[in-house]
């Protein structure tokens, strides 16, 4: 009973179960809310030890109060056995997190908030004499909107009332844990459990906590729980030390600065950004800033801009007296230039960076190079763009790289192909047609979410994998042509139904036995 079993979708039939196969939780709407509705299957309905858990589950979490604990609503029993009713998250577990976005954890704000949201979770439980014990990425949630923390599954918990279904994953668990003494468990059992987490985020961003979040780690995993800290309170002091030091400081400088230039208005004028761009520079040409990437491969990137309404990127430029080419376009360069209406992008181009062109509003045209590879996060969400040309050397369209692109009509990508990341070209209000490719093998989570003018689209045979939401408020579609023999597992992809699915010949009884597919009508006619 993981975070792994929920599921996002509509109604009150399950829709989909994954995880330890002992529970099936749906999505049902109460009162006009959504809920999960979590639930035993099988044989386990009459398993007295996993009865006791979901009891437990509830009754821990309704008298635990936290924001940053899942909420419950009810506890009951229908002819499927007992269920509870808990609060609908729309978002991802840390583990799920990690896989769309890999860069998240690599920001040491992003981790530190999470740390302090969890560590809050975690005194509100220790408040109650409870112990969390199962600490793993699948089981903290990250919401959708502000990636706030939601602890779930709380069946496993070392409770005074109900130590009996107390449960650990051998993997996250404290050394206490791993000799099966219960009887050692307190705070600090969960303490480890953070520092664990700690340790998964390094080890899945390959990127090394800042030093002071070093020493915090290394504390929370000592054998020794007496070395640990005490508490969640005393962790998050910990936290919290480093943030009032830096503060403090900075404070101290900024008064300094201030009293002497005005400090706070200066950093709002172009004259301080220029500054800061030549500072972080090596050139500046043709009023664009570059900065060397590799002396080796004689590589450099652009940085920033002066305040040019057309872009011309050369292929190379000279630098100190040496040629470097141009591989790449850095993070958030143009973000916001609303005067940029053109742009043209060199031969060598390989990278566009996070948010790179974000909200250029004018921008209305993009021919991307051949041997170009890379389309970073929201790169090009936010634009004008009424046309945009793909190479065929690209094998995947980036996270959110066209969302919100709303002179977009038409899209065609290209053979080679083989993956549109989450929300690729989510909310192109007037995105109509679509030709997707034969190498195409992945759509991912809300790739035309909020796409209403798409009418028909055809996915071809190769496509194993269709993520949550492909198409959810894709209110025009009427037809979806679906070559591939045998029906992709997806939870929940279509709001609604009445939707004409077209099939295989071959394949329409598999379509017409799929969960989630059966609700729209099938047709064999391909």
């Amino acid at each position: 009973m993981n975070s792994s079993d929920f599921v996002k979708g509509k109604g009150a039939a399950p829709i989909h179960t994954k995880g330890t196969g002992k529970t099936m939780t749906t999505v049902v709407v109460v009162d006009g809310e959504e809920y999960f509705k979590k639930q035993l299957t099988g044989a386990c309905r009459d398993d007295l030890r996993l009865r006791m858990a979901l009891y437990k589950e509830f009754n821990v979490g309704n008298q635990t109060k936290s924001p940053y604990i899942v909420k419950y609503r009810e506890i009951n029993e229908d002819e499927k056995g007992v269920y509870i009713l808990m609060e609908h998250i729309n978002g991802m577990s840390i583990a799920e997190k990690m896989e769309a976005e890999p860069a998240y954890f690599a920001n040491p704000r992003h981790t530190v908030k999470m740390l302090r949201q969890l560590l809050k979770a975690l005194k509100a439980l220790h408040g109650q004499n409870i112990a969390y014990l199962d600490l793993k990425p699948e089981n903290i949630m990250l919401t959708q909107v502000s990636n706030d923390v939601k602890l779930v599954d709380l069946g496993g918990c070392f409770a005074d009332s109900n130590s009996y279904t107390a449960e650990r994953t051998s993997e996250y668990a404290a050394p206490e844990l791993a000799k099966d003494e219960l009887a050692e468990v307190d705070a600090r059992t969960d303490i480890y459990g953070v520092g664990r987490l700690m340790q998964y985020i390094e080890e899945q961003t390959e990127c090394k906590l800042p030093k002071h979040l070093q020493r915090i780690k290394q504390r929370c995993l000592h054998e020794d729980k007496t070395q640990r800290y005490e508490s969640a309170d005393a962790m998050l002091k910990a936290l919290n030390r480093k943030a009032q030091r830096i503060r403090a400081a900075l404070c101290g400088i900024a008064l300094i600065v201030a009293c002497a230039m005005g400090w706070q208005h200066y950093t709002t004028t172009e004259h301080y950004r220029r500054t800061a761009l030549l500072l972080q520079s090596d050139a500046l040409i043709e009023g664009l800033y570059y900065a060397i990437t590799s002396e080796d491969s004689a590589t450099c990137k652009v940085i920033g801009l002066t305040d040019w309404n057309n872009l011309y990127i050369r292929e190379r430029v000279l630098v100190k007296g040496k040629e470097y080419t141009v591989t790449e376009i850095g993070d958030s360069v143009f973000k916001g230039f609303d005067r940029v209406e053109s742009v043209n992008l060199p031969k060598g181009l390989k990278v566009i960076g996070e948010q790179a062109f974000f909200g250029c509003r004018s921008l209305v045209t993009v021919t991307l190079p051949e041997g170009f590879t890379t389309l970073r996060h929201a790169c090009f969400k936010g634009t004008g763009i009424r046309n945009v040309s793909f190479p065929k050397s690209l094998t995947s369209i980036g996270h959110a790289s066209f969302a919100e692109c709303q002179n977009l009509t038409s899209l065609v990508i290209p053979e080679g192909v083989e993956t549109l990341e989450m929300d690729a070209f989510a909310c192109c209000h007037n995105l109509k047609s679509v030709q997707l490719p034969s190498t195409l093998k992945t759509i991912a989570r809300g790739v035309f979410w909020d796409c209403p003018c798409i009418e028909e689209i055809t996915i071809p045979a190769g496509v194993a994998t269709i993520g949550e939401y492909a198409f959810f408020y894709c209110t025009g579609l009427k037809h979806v042509y679906n070559y591939a023999p045998e029906p992709q597992p997806v939870s929940v992809i279509f709001k609604r139904p009445g939707i004409t699915i077209h099939v295989p010949a071959a394949s329409v009884e598999l379509y017409r036995n799929a969960q989630h597919w059966k609700m729209q009508e099938i047709v064999g006619d391909l």
